[in-house]
This record gives structure tokens, sequence and C-alpha cells, in this order.
């Protein structure tokens, strides 16, 4: 990946960013790893890693190059003509950013996946989108928001049914007066449909052991005094996860792991508030899921009748 190997134990591989040094993380031993650090601008620093499997049915990519970071356009800036999806510049020394109302987790999420998967796949086809709390980016990081949301897609790919995904975190800043705002982890992957639920382990255990070299955040920081530290901020967000962060990703795996599962499935496991009991339901598109003294479930934005209550995801 303009990456060197490091170390290598039994199951995984620690690769380091040789353009700049800026950087490591860790991939499945075995697996083609390429990107690394591509610089855009002195304060635009950006990461993408594509992870492929030895047998090229797996691709896992964290980051992308391809994303910038937003300008909140406000009503001064629209009068002027900086309308969504056009270049803004500000600052000494200039930095671009694209104009754009801020997206949350979710709502990113899926647009990155339409943009990321259509012209891989023949049929892509939403089977979920969630809002989830960040797994990587808190509060106290430095945003004034910080969302996160995940997307699954059912994909056809030359005849075959595969599982395509998305996990973004998007963060809000105020910088100099402008809102200002950037997606911090981008996580994807497009799988056989019978291995998504271990790709998506192994993604979330690789974006967790990004690391990012002090030497290359001192040097990154003396570039411009004045506006190094947000560049910076933005780029630990995208590429670093303490220690602390690693220990909730694993806390979280199981259930997470077991959501995905349930979503791949069209399932949603959910409890009756009344005797406790679990069951596991099709998921539906947003409506409550009703049960009757019989154990007939109903799918159905409004209650089917008085003798129905409603179930309660588990997930929430």
């Amino acid at each position: 990946m303009g990456a060197a190997c490091a170390q290598q134990n039994s199951s995984w591989t620690t690769v380091r960013d040789t353009r700049e040094q800026a950087f490591s993380v860790e991939a499945p031993a075995g697996w083609k790893v390429q990107g690394g650090l591509l610089r855009k601008g002195p304060l635009d620093p950006r990461a993408q890693v594509d992870m492929v499997s030895p047998d090229g049915r797996i691709n896992m990519r964290i980051g992308d190059w391809g994303v910038p970071r937003f300008t909140v356009p406000t009503r001064q800036m629209e009068q002027r003509g900086f309308v969504e999806g056009r270049p803004y510049s500000s600052g000494k020394p200039p930095t671009t950013t694209i104009i754009a109302r801020y997206r949350e987790g979710h709502e990113f999420a899926d647009l990155y996946g339409q943009a990321r998967f259509r012209t891989l796949c023949q049929v892509l086809e939403p089977k979920a989108i969630k809002y989830v709390d960040p797994i990587f980016t808190a509060a106290h990081d430095g945003p004034s928001s910080a969302t996160a949301g995940e997307v699954m897609y059912r994909c056809v790919e030359g005849g075959r049914e595969m599982a395509a995904y998305v996990y973004a975190e998007t963060s809000l800043y105020q910088i100099e007066g402008a809102a200002v705002w950037a997606t911090g982890y981008l996580l994807s992957f497009l799988a056989p449909k019978d291995m998504a639920a271990s790709t998506y382990t192994l993604l979330f255990q690789a974006a967790a052991s990004f690391a990012i070299n002090p030497q290359w955040e001192m040097r990154q920081e003396q570039i411009n005094a004045a506006q190094a530290a947000a560049a910076v901020r933005n780029f630990q967000h995208t590429l670093q996860a303490a220690q602390a962060r690693y220990q909730f990703w694993s806390a979280t795996a199981a259930k997470r792991a077991q959501s995905f599962s349930d979503a791949l499935l069209g399932q949603t496991l959910t409890v009756d508030p009344v005797n406790g009991q679990r069951r596991t339901v099709w998921t539906g598109t947003g409506a409550t899921r009703w049960i009757d003294p019989l154990g007939d479930v109903v799918s159905s934005t409004l209650s089917p009748g008085s003798s129905f209550r409603a179930l309660k995801d588990m997930g929430h």
C-alpha cells in the first residue's frame, strides 16, 4: 500500500504507510494491502487502505481518498453562489472543502454506499439503514456533534449473492467561525453473503488497530501552527483508535455481530414486554411488530387492534 510489512503473527500482519510514515494498521495475514496516505494539500491528509482476501472474494476498505471535508453553507455563502457541491476555500494557507449541509452518520453511509457499490453490483438494494452510537469518536474529542450509522445492502455481482456494507462516523466542528464537518471513521466491505458476518468482525478489528506515528504528527503540526491542530485532529479521528476505544469495540463486538447477522437474514430480535419472551421476526421497513394473544406477529405502523401489544426490538 505504499505500506510495508513490519511484523507478522499467525493471523495478523502489521503494515505501515511508506509515503510519509504516518500510520500503521493490522491486516489479516496473507491478504493484499494497498493504499496509504494521500495529501491533497498541506492541511488535507487523507487515508485509504484496501485489504483483499487471498482468493479475491472479499474487499475491505478503511477511509477513502475521494472523500473531502465539508463546510456547512450559510445564507451569506448561498447569496454569493456557494451552493451544495461547490468547492470552497478558506484560511491561510487555503484549505479546500466542499459546500454541503451536515449529514449524520447513517445518511452519509448510504450516500457513500450508493456511490461506492453502484458500479460493482448489477443489483444494489438497501437491507438495513441504522443509526448507531459512535465507536471511535467521542464528544470530548472536539466535535460539537458526532454521529454514526451503518448501511447493509444486497448486492448481485456476476450472478453471485453478495453483501455490501458501510459504517460511517461524521463529526461537526466550529473552526474560525465556520461549521466544518468530516467523516471520521469510514469503513466498508464487499463480500459473499455467507462470509459477510466474519468479514464484519475482521473489518472492525482492523480499524481498531490504526495508530498514528507521533513523529509524523509533530511534523504535521509544524506545517501551520494556527490551523494544523484542526487538521491533525480530523486525521486522528480518521485513523487513531485508542486502547479504551478498542476495549469498547471488543465489549460490544458480539452484540454488533449478532445484530449484523440478523439484519443480513432480514430478521429482528424482539422481546414481549409482558412475559419477557424473545422471538425473531422479519425486519420490516420501520414498522412496529405487534403480537396477539395467540402469538401471531403482525408488522404494521398502526396497531392492528385492541388485542395486540407492541413487541420491543432488542436493539433499542
